[in-house]
């Protein structure tokens, strides 16, 4: 089926182009995928910190457990050693809202007060809400409530690394900046001298992205850097 979406493949194929080794007799998709992911999370997260939609995940859904009694020093936990089906999505990297509902209704579901920057949870007995919950040491923590709750979860999520030359590219026209960081720490394992410059192409490359995002996100737009990688190059010894 026809997608928008590149694959590592062509990544792969475009850096060993790059690195003049197009019939791949070093550069092999097993040597290149580990640089490949690596630049590939270095896009993501560069993405990412401008706040672009595309690493946005809504709508899961979670249950916290009721209590039983009320203690003022209780707390509940959502991780990921929770056991399923609640425990934490494996591609989140951090939580952005939650909102809560009584478990098995179909009531709207209510905003909950994020105190992860606000000193965390209060002191207080349980009631029938959570009301507020707390990220720390990779996990979602809560006083508890004492019926079951239903938790709606929005978070920043990561995408899943290339395993193949199949694996697809989820950061649309992302292309280029992948390969040329990719070729730059495939260079630098080597010695290459034209390692930095093709740091500073997918840098470049990069820039082009953010701008995209940034402007697709109605914010005021980056200012793109000039670089000087715009000439020939040798073949990597």
């Amino acid at each position: 089926m026809p997608t928008a979406y590149n694959t590592a493949g062509q990544v792969t194929s475009l850096v060993r182009s790059l690195l003049n080794d197009a019939a791949g007799n070093l550069f092999t998709d097993t040597v290149l995928i580990p640089y490949a992911n690596s630049a590939y999370r270095k896009v993501q997260r560069a993405l990412a910190n401008i706040r672009s939609g595309s690493f946005l995940s809504d709508d899961v859904l979670l249950v916290v457990p009721a209590v039983a009694g009320t203690d003022p020093s209780l707390q509940v936990s959502i991780t990921d050693a929770t056991a399923p089906p609640n425990q934490l999505p494996v591609d989140l990297l951090v939580p952005l809202k939650l909102w809560e509902r009584r478990n098995g209704s179909s009531d709207d579901f209510v905003e909950m007060t994020d105190l992860s920057d606000h000193g965390g949870l209060p002191s207080q007995p349980q009631g029938l809400n959570l009301q507020y919950w707390e990220w720390r040491t990779d996990g979602l923590y809560f006083l508890g409530a004492t019926q079951d709750t239903q938790i709606r979860l929005r978070y920043e999520k990561a995408y899943p690394a290339f395993v193949d030359g199949t694996s697809s590219v989820l950061i649309r026209d992302a292309i280029e900046s992948i390969a040329y960081f990719t070729a730059a720490m495939a260079a630098a394992a080597r010695g290459a001298p034209q390692a930095a410059r093709w740091d500073d192409a997918g840098t470049d490359a990069l820039e082009d992205l953010l701008v995209r995002a940034t402007h697709r996100e109605q914010h005021s737009g980056h200012r793109r850097r000039p670089y000087s990688w715009r000439q020939g190059y040798g073949p990597i010894v």
